[in-house]
């Protein structure tokens, strides 16, 4: 199944940026998990969040999945927001 997970930075931020050092382990998170079919699509959002088009078999997977990130780990990031998609009914046959 499909979900859409929507990250957003910790308000308001910490005090001290995370390190370089911690956005490589992130960017690597990421990768792994891109690799393993998990995080299909990323994108970087105007507002400084990220939203993730992923699979997994249900949501509580993928919140234990995207909590280990060390962006949410060091509180930099909140705990991404997993939504379940649903396939668009307009492009089926209409009802007669």
């Amino acid at each position: 199944m499909q979900y859409l997970a929507l990250v957003s930075r910790t308000t308001p931020s910490p005090p001290d940026a995370p390190t370089p050092e911690t956005r490589e382990a992130e960017s690597e998170f990421i990768r792994h998990f891109y690799l393993d079919g998990v995080v299909r699509q990323i994108w970087l959002r105007g507002d400084g969040g990220a939203c993730i088009l992923a699979e997994s078999k249900d949501a509580q997977s993928l919140d234990a999945v995207f909590s280990a990130l060390p962006l949410v780990k060091s509180g930099f990031l909140q705990p991404p927001t997993v939504i379940a998609l649903k396939p668009y009914s307009g492009f089926g046959p209409r009802a007669a």
